[in-house]
């Protein structure tokens, strides 16, 4: 009977044996990569200075490698070095031709993840052959994915014993690791924020894997001072309409030839018009923050006051070992200083105004802190952060409260952000900033798998009393969206049915506590509180004046629910709050006869609602700012006595059916 190792004693054997010779002839191991590698090592570090050197700063990444550009860059080397071209160099020394075909790019690529990443990924030869491969795609064969992998295999050749469509196929099945360089690439770039050049990588639906190097084969670098007059004289960056309009542009001719057939054709147009969108908005960033300062992180944080919307406001996040800068900027001088051991910067002096920072970026600098905050050309994804308000984030945590915030130009893709994740499209809020809205109440997901598992709450009348999430008015119950195949549900405990996509929850009885809907898949747990129950924070109010009146009606509510401010004799508190750069006294204005309640804001902050006439309610719906005016109505100091002021506030429930 033949013996056998146990399995598990053979890998520890064999495992233990790869230690020890990796130990005792590591320096054998190192010179061999070092040869091995040598052309590879050398094409990185050629590529490196060509496309991502400290000279790129500011400009936007255009990484394009033809057969012409290939022989340039590989005249710089030595003849005595003996450097491989491009190709034979990826071929030979990098791609695996037994195992995984990137395995040993990965490998490198997992050692620069745990570095400190002073240079760019070390995939970048591999990723040139894959552009390279992307410009010859040309004539016969067309332009999809078949085509593109035998341009790579044409490429990159193998040892003798391999056929073309063999290794083609070998080539093709681990080229998802290729798309994970792209990655790595595009996420170095944005970290440096511009200082190694501004990332142009896209790709597109059906191309997630070729899209990238596709997208960097449409436009060289000639191309970029080529386009310039054009992008002034077209303002517009949406994509259709710019490439409609370079289409038809005067100077199209003294493009390159690649982007000129790109141009001629429409079959690239969802790789170019993000390309040539990322290069005309990088020609209006913001330089970076130059070498020798540390870059403070400047974010947007939202309030939601209860009287005065959502309010924006800059947040400055504080920077190790620097207590304190004064700061220049077009707008004056930013003072931040450290307060004891906190996270943020209190900030004072000239602070950058809200809307030229969010159309224009911020550019400040001071002895040892730089901002360079870019345009926001896209919506802002803010979430509920632990140190107060909504800030903005950078990468989305999953199943948290979000808000969007955007503006006009902005808007269809806050749509799409939207409806991507199942939510369906509001009026938005208007915020304290001219020109920008907040679309309230999204909670974003890892995919469409994990929206589909997850129920969720919408609408109802939110109150937003601590930092704690789903707080509502009694009466103003939200709304329960059930993923499918979901059919029972508990309330507290108890069955109810399923109405459709949305279940009201309104209309159940439910007391002021806390409730709890539970599935098979989830438990949601939410607030109510009953209106007699909420004291709001008073804003701060101004003192009360001797020669004004002690009574002063500010806002008036008609039949059908909708208010509207009355000017004053002084400007309202807001104005000064919100920055709005207003002026002088507003004349006074007389009280309509439409008028059913008078708002009256009392010098001590308190609110108080009078009847100017008596008549019943009209309310068939409620607007979102509607929602947020009731909300503190239905939280005054100082209610009217008559019944009609509670049949108004029932009109409100069920003209807006608790939905927000």
């Amino acid at each position: 009977m033949s013996s056998q190792l146990n399995p598990s004693i053979d890998f520890s054997v064999r495992f233990h044996l790869q230690i020890y010779i990796y130990r005792k002839f590591s320096w054998v191991i190192l010179l061999v990569r070092i040869i091995s590698m040598r052309s590879y090592d050398w094409w990185q570090a050629r590529l490196t200075k060509e496309f991502f050197g400290v000279d790129q700063a500011g400009r936007p990444l255009l990484f394009f490698v033809d057969d012409q550009e290939a022989v340039r860059l590989h005249g710089d080397a030595k003849v005595t070095d003996s450097i491989d071209d491009l190709c034979t160099a990826v071929a030979q020394e990098a791609i695996d031709w037994r195992g995984d075909a990137y395995r040993q790019i990965y490998r490198e690529a997992l050692v620069w993840k745990r570095s400190t990443q002073e240079g760019p990924p070390p995939c970048l030869p591999l990723l040139a052959v894959c552009v390279l491969a992307a410009t010859r795609m040309r004539g016969e064969g067309g332009r999809g994915a078949h085509a593109y992998y035998v341009r790579l295999a044409e490429l990159l050749r193998p040892p003798p014993g391999f056929q073309l469509d063999d290794h083609k196929k070998h080539l093709q099945r681990d080229y998802q690791t290729v798309e994970t360089f792209w990655k790595y690439l595009d996420g170095w770039l944005k970290e440096r924020e511009g200082t190694r050049g501004f990332s142009t990588l896209h790709t597109s639906k059906g191309r997630e894997r070729i899209g990238y190097a596709q997208s960097q084969a449409l436009v060289c670098a000639a191309d970029h001072d080529r386009l310039a007059p054009f992008f002034k004289e077209c303002q517009v960056r949406e994509p259709v309409a710019l490439l409609r309009g370079l289409r038809m542009w005067k100077g199209r001719p003294r493009l390159s030839a690649r982007l000129r057939g790109a141009l001629d054709k429409n079959n690239e147009d969802n790789l170019l018009g993000p390309l040539l969108i990322s290069i005309a908005e990088s020609d209006s960033r913001v330089p970076p923050v130059p070498n020798g300062l540390r870059r403070l992180p400047l974010r947007i944080t939202a309030i939601d006051d209860p009287r005065n919307g959502w309010t924006l406001q800059w947040r400055a996040e504080r920077v190790d070992g620097v207590d304190g800068d004064a700061l220049t900027h077009s707008g004056g001088h930013l003072v931040v200083a450290a307060r004891d051991t906190g996270a943020l910067y209190t900030l004072s002096g000239d602070l950058p105004d809200l809307c030229q920072g969010l159309t224009a970026g911020v550019t400040a600098r001071g002895e040892r802190l730089g901002i360079s905050l870019q345009p926001r050309r896209h919506p802002l994804i803010l979430q509920e952060d632990p140190l107060g308000g909504w800030t903005e984030v950078e990468k989305v945590v999953p199943h948290t409260p979000s808000l969007i915030l955007f503006d006009r130009q902005g808007e269809a893709e806050a749509r799409s952000l939207v409806a991507r994740e199942g939510f369906s499209w509001e009026e938005p809020e208007e915020s304290s900033v001219d020109g920008w809205f907040v679309a309230a109440d999204v909670e974003f997901t890892e995919g469409a798998g994990a929206r589909a598992r997850r129920p969720r709450l919408t609408g109802g009348l939110h109150l937003r009393l601590t930092g704690e999430r789903r707080h509502y008015l009694v009466g103003g119950e939200p709304d329960l969206v059930l993923p499918p195949g979901v059919d029972v549900v508990r309330l507290d405990g108890a069955p109810i049915s399923i109405t459709g996509e949305r279940t009201e929850l309104r209309g159940r009885g439910l007391a002021a506590g806390e409730h709890m809907v539970d599935t098979e898949v989830g438990r949601l747990t939410f607030h109510l509180h009953a209106s007699q129950d909420i004291v709001l924070e008073k804003t701060n109010s101004p003192k009360a004046n001797s020669e004004q009146p002690l009574v002063q009606v500010s806002t008036v509510i008609d039949a059908e629910g909708r208010h509207t401010d009355l000017a004053s004799t002084e400007p309202p508190v807001w104005w000064h709050e919100r920055h709005t750069g207003l002026c002088g006294e507003s004349s006074a204005m007389e009280i309509p006869d439409s008028a059913v309640w008078l708002v009256i804001d009392h010098p001590d902050g308190t609110i108080e609602v009078r009847m100017s006439h008596s008549e019943e309610p009209r309310i068939t719906q409620v607007t979102p700012a509607m929602r947020k005016f009731w909300k503190v109505m239905f939280t005054i100091e100082r209610p009217p006595p008559e019944k009609l002021w509670k049949r108004y506030l029932n009109a409100v429930l069920m003209g807006g059916r608790g939905r927000g």
